[in-house]
């Protein structure tokens, strides 16, 4: 199972669906910026990103990335109790000489308009939300990198190897390097297991971007850099390769 971690993001999200997912077992967190929200993405510490109605434009990249991890859960409105219980009322016209007045005494439309009070109930939300992070995860051929002040697109394809600098990472992208706050072991975690393989304690490589392995040097080609397969590495790397 995923992490029980949830962001929610969306305008006018009622807290009584808070309220139920936390009841159910999740841990909340309202991110105040889309910053917020990919950083807790990046650190692959969150289960689900809950979309709820609409977001202002500046989320779309991130909205983009938690699709890309599949990560990404959007409903587009959810009943709240009080919806509920007038939608209730405005169909009985129980209450009021006219069916015009409905709970707490609020105007609701009645008859007509019964179908504005629609959406998914606070139940089949948290439901939703329990199968989505219950499921696999979903390969993805694309990840995001913070470069800046914005979140940078990379196709995974196009990722040649990556290599530890310091405490960090480097993913090497063609021509360009992306330097990536996060260990290898953390990184590998992140990345389809299909298409990456460990071969040192240094590396990681794109298998599909493999030139050739030189099996007396211990070393495997990878663009124009020639990268050391270390023993205990090598077996995984032979069993991950189609070798006929």
């Amino acid at each position: 199972m995923k992490s029980n971690i949830l962001l929610l993001v969306g305008l006018g999200v009622p807290s009584d669906l808070t309220e139920a997912l936390i009841r159910a077992g999740m841990v909340v967190q309202r991110p105040d910026t889309p910053m917020a929200a990919a950083l807790s993405l990046l650190r692959n510490d969150v289960g689900m990103l809950l979309l709820l109605g609409d977001v202002e434009p500046e989320w779309s990249d991130v909205i983009d990335a938690a699709a890309a991890r599949g990560e990404l859960l959007q409903i587009e409105n959810v009943l709240t109790v009080q919806e509920s219980l007038a939608g209730r009322v405005g169909r009985n016209g129980s209450n009021g000489s006219n069916g015009s007045h409905g709970f707490n005494g609020s105007s609701i439309h009645h008859e007509e308009n019964d179908g504005d009070a629609c959406g998914m109930t606070l139940e089949e939300v948290v439901a939703r939300v329990q199968e989505s992070m219950e499921r696999p995860a979903t390969s993805f051929d694309h990840i995001y990198t913070k470069v800046g002040n914005k979140l940078r697109k990379v196709d995974l394809a196009d990722v040649l190897y990556i290599e530890v600098e310091g405490k960090y990472s480097a993913l090497q992208v063609n021509e360009r390097k992306y330097n990536v706050k996060a260990s290898l072991k953390d990184l590998l975690q992140k990345l389809p297991n299909e298409r990456f393989v460990r071969v040192s304690r240094n590396f990681v490589v794109n298998l599909s971007r493999i030139q050739h392995i030189d099996t007396f040097q211990y070393t495997v080609k990878v663009g124009d850099v020639e990268i050391p397969i270390s023993r205990t590495y090598k077996e995984e790397l032979m069993r991950r390769i189609n070798l006929i």
